[in-house]
């Protein structure tokens, strides 16, 4: 009687990872203009946007106030109502919450790249 005699050859499987790491880009600009702590150029551009917008609403104020004093013959007394509202303006307070836009995420890349070669299993009796 003979005994069996068994090989058994073995190759184990090779795998190899590598991976690209996420890129994540958050743009806050916005957010900060909200809170003016935005670029000198946006800056700029605002102050001088709300520079024009006060004046124009200074043009008005004063031809609106040159036209009540034209009508001076209507009656009443428009330079003491006018000397009342220059000295004593009414303000409007408000509260609110700032920044109101969320800032922009974007994300990049991030891939898993996986490299595999096959075992083998040998096996003679």
């Amino acid at each position: 009687m003979q005994i069996a005699r068994i090989q058994i050859h073995q190759e184990f499987v090779k795998v190899k990872l590598s991976q690209e790491h996420v890129k994540v880009k958050i743009n806050q600009d916005r957010c900060w203009e909200e809170v003016n702590l935005g670029s000198t150029d946006y800056l700029v551009r605002s102050s001088a946007q709300r520079g024009y917008e006060q004046v124009l609403r200074y043009i008005e104020k004063t031809a609106e106030n040159g036209n009540r004093l034209a009508r001076i013959e209507d009656g009443g007394e428009p330079i003491i109502d006018i000397c009342i509202e220059e000295a004593f303006p009414t303000y409007d307070y408000n509260v609110d919450i700032i920044p109101k836009s969320r800032p922009e995420i974007y994300f990049e890349g991030g891939k898993v790249y996986i490299d595999f070669e096959m075992g083998k299993v040998d096996v003679r009796i």
